[in-house]
């Protein structure tokens, strides 16, 4: 398992076009992601789940990846919860 600790980069935090592209992005890997934001946990492969986490720009969050392709996912969540821009 890969985790990493992180902060919402984009100051419209975790909003459905970044959400859709982590969902996206995430069917092309084999790995289970999840995104913990203190005692709330989402599943990086829902869009209901992501947003329903309330993230904001400037939340500390964990990513937690296990699979064959953990590093990739957890890089590429990060990436996209570090962009400043939605298109990251």
């Amino acid at each position: 398992m890969a985790v990493k600790e992180t902060t919402i980069g984009n100051t419209s935090g975790l909003h459905a076009r970044p959400v859709a592209m982590i969902v996206e992005h995430l069917k092309t890997l084999d790995a289970k992601v999840e995104i913990y934001k203190g005692e709330k946990k989402a599943n990086a492969a829902s869009i209901m789940s992501l947003l329903a986490l309330g993230g904001v720009g400037g939340d500390a969050v964990e990513i937690h990846a296990d699979g064959p392709d953990a590093e990739a996912a957890l890089a590429f969540v990060d990436k996209m919860l570090n962009a400043h821009e939605t298109g990251a």
